[in-house]
C-alpha cells in the first residue's frame, strides 16, 4: 500500500466526519441547551452549555487541523502532534479509531523507526 495515498484518505476522512459532526452539532444545539438547562442548577445552565461548546469546537477544530495535516503532508514535531491526536481521540468513538489510525501513519513499517518525528 501506498503512504501516501492512506495518509490522504485519514486525513479526508478526518475532514468529512468533522464537517457531518459540525452539522449534526448545529441542528442540536437548541435542544443540547434545552437538556443542559434541565440538567443543571438553576443559574448555572447556559455556563455549563458554553464550557461543553467550547470543548466540542475544540475537538471538532483539532480534527480538521489533523485532517488538514494529513491531507497536505505536513510534518508536525511531536508536542503538536501527539495531543492533537488525544483531542481527535477524545472527540467519540470516530475519532478514537481516527486517532489510531494518525498514530499507525506516524509508525509507518518500514523506517526503522518513527516517520517524521
Amino acid at each position: 500500500m501506498n503512504r501516501a495515498l492512506v495518509q490522504k484518505g485519514i486525513g479526508l476522512a478526518l475532514v468529512l466526519s468533522g464537517v457531518v459532526l459540525l452539522a449534526l452539532k448545529i441542528t442540536n444545539l437548541p435542544d443540547a441547551m434545552e437538556s443542559w438547562d434541565a440538567w443543571a442548577s438553576p443559574n448555572s445552565g447556559k455556563f455549563l452549555f458554553v464550557g461543553v461548546l467550547a470543548a466540542e469546537l475544540l475537538f471538532l477544530a483539532s480534527r480538521f487541523f489533523l485532517g488538514y495535516v494529513h491531507l497536505k503532508s505536513k510534518h508536525l514535531g511531536p508536542w503538536s502532534f501527539y495531543p492533537l491526536v488525544v483531542f481527535v481521540a477524545l472527540s467519540g468513538l470516530s475519532g478514537i479509531i481516527l486517532g489510531v489510525a494518525s498514530l499507525a501513519i506516524r509508525f509507518w513499517q518500514g523506517q526503522g523507526h518513527a516517520a517524521k518525528t
